[in-house]
């Protein structure tokens, strides 16, 4: 066992740390937030609670067309900060402090300014006035004084006023509505389980709320609502989001409790077709004008708040941690709904789209790719499904699901990359799967195989032969099925030529498959003796 942890510790899928921000740790944020009722002016405070890491100052992100009028260090006015350009014409505020390592910290900063990204203020498809975040991936900053970076999770309350006859959607639960003159009101939020900057959350607008029965019960109870604009309200609870509950059910027997006190599923203009925003998840309005939501997609955004929002990927390049099994346990979800077929088919159409993508030449964990919005691809998608599902053919269901629970349960509310679970699933194996996750995630392409068979004194005789591109590598494939004729026959495939000889086969085939159950992605042509 030591030997094993020690191989796995040198696995090779660790990227830099980002710099640009804080390193020390931010522990909670208590969010005011007083958008104007036209135009895209808001006024903003944000106080955040932070565990010191070192004497270093306190650092902050916060785009420059927010003008900063006071920052308080635990209550009291800081007159030393110091803003700086930083390489995305963002604003820098660092905040000086006398405290030492260990030590909390609160800041708090109140600022103003027009939004240009990241809070999204206008007209929804109906010309009615909404208010909606949308951070991912690093947008937050854009409009919240934040350490915007995946791997800085913190609890989080929100404090929006918004005119009265509005709505408030929010992360976590509402604690309270306190009417204020003039016609508004402000709605308090509050989740006390830690989630990214990305993830933090709002909408205002006119939002019709429905309940949907209370989910997840056999573990734990957990309420359910649809947010949609009045115009969308009646296709939105008949449609998409009718089997929302046995989502939750599914997800919460596989891997434990919805890891949140509640779950809304949020009409929005995000630009994305859903936003997992943890227990608020945004879809974009157009999807329910065209009547377009489908349940796939809705499986996805709430298989991510296990995997996304309550295990994280630390660093960007690891995103496959959360999209590859986003898509992969929809498709789960599909075949347990539907039937297996319709988890065969969800697959199949995630390999065409790897096989057909550009994003082929590129390893899942990309760690050279600069442009955030680039890694919103095949690899990070479809392929990343394909490495849970050719993982599970190895391991076999028993220890992949057991491992998923392990893997889950290890890193909740917190932040994980590919060699954590790399290694959280050698160990529930109880064998070195460096080999896989290496091929798998740092190896461009697939493989393309060359089957050569002939047939002679009752033997069949196997030629395989690799043919990807050079740059993709070689893959090893272990076990990998053969039907001839309907009897099943299995070859391990390992180097870029591999040759095979099966005993008792006593006539000529007259067919000859190669992965006939679909636990590889690959590509495969076969020939035989003629």
């Amino acid at each position: 066992m030591l030997l094993l942890l020690l191989q796995i510790a040198q696995f090779p899928l660790a990227t830099p740390a980002d710099t640009s921000v804080s390193p020390h740790d931010a522990l909670h944020y208590d969010i005011t937030l007083v958008p104007s009722d036209t135009g895209t002016h808001v006024l903003g405070e944000v106080q955040i609670t932070w565990r010191l890491a070192s004497t270093e100052p306190v650092r902050m992100q916060l785009d420059s067309a927010m003008r900063v009028i006071r920052v308080l260090v635990d209550g009291k006015p800081n007159t030393r900060i110091s803003r700086t350009m930083y390489a995305r014409s963002s604003t820098e505020i660092d905040v000086p402090h006398q405290k030492q390592p260990g030590d909390t910290l609160s800041t708090r900063v109140r600022y103003r300014g027009f939004t240009r990204d990241g809070l999204i203020i206008g007209n929804n498809q109906y010309g009615d006035r909404t208010v909606f975040a949308d951070n991912w991936p690093d947008r937050a900053h854009l409009w919240l004084a934040s350490d915007d970076r995946p791997a800085d999770k913190a609890t989080v309350a929100f404090h929006v006023q918004a005119p009265i006859g509005q709505q408030v959607i929010a992360n976590g639960v509402l604690e309270k509505i306190d009417t204020l003159p003039y016609g508004h009101a402000v709605w308090h939020y509050q989740l006390d389980s830690p989630i990214p900057v990305y993830n933090m959350v709002v909408g205002v607008g006119r939002l019709a709320r429905s309940a949907l029965p209370r989910a997840g019960c056999a573990v734990k109870c957990v309420p359910l609502s649809v947010w949609a604009y009045p115009q969308d309200s009646a296709y939105a609870v008949s449609g998409p989001f009718r089997r929302a509950g046995n989502m939750v059910d599914y997800f919460s027997g596989l891997f434990g409790p919805f890891p949140y006190p509640a779950l809304a599923h949020v009409e929005s203009s995000t630009r994305f077709g859903g936003m997992e925003n943890a227990t608020a998840i945004f879809y974009d309005q157009k999807l329910y004008r065209d009547q377009k939501l489908n349940e796939s997609l809705v499986a996805h955004e709430t298989a991510h708040q296990w995997f996304g929002d309550a295990v994280t990927p630390r660093q960007w390049p690891h995103l496959w941690l959360s999209e590859g099994f986003a898509t992969y346990l929809a498709a789960l979800w599909k075949g347990h709904a539907d039937g297996d077929s319709a988890f065969r088919a969800s697959m199949q159409k995630a390999a065409d789209q790897v096989l057909s993508s550009q994003a082929s030449e590129r390893p899942v964990v990309d760690t050279a790719q600069r442009d955030l919005m680039g890694l919103l691809n095949t690899n990070s998608y479809q392929k990343g499904g394909w490495v849970l599902h050719q993982l599970r053919g190895i391991v076999g269901d028993s220890v992949f699901f057991a491992g998923l629970r392990h893997y889950y349960t290890s890193y909740k509310d917190s932040t994980a990359i590919s060699s954590d679970f790399a290694r959280v699933m050698s160990e529930t194996a109880g064998r070195d799967l460096d080999w896989y996750f290496r091929q798998a995630l740092t190896q461009p392409g697939y493989p393309i195989l060359d089957v050569r068979w002939k047939h002679g004194g009752k033997k069949l005789t196997l030629d395989i032969s690799q043919t990807q591109k050079p740059e993709w590598g070689t893959y090893r494939i272990p076990n990998l099925e053969l039907l001839v004729d309907g009897k099943p026959v299995r070859v391990d495939v390992n180097g870029r030529k591999t040759h095979a000889v099966i005993e008792g086969i006593g006539k000529k085939p007259t067919k000859v498959g190669v992965d006939p159950n679909g636990w590889w992605l690959l590509k495969t042509t076969v020939r035989g003796e003629k």
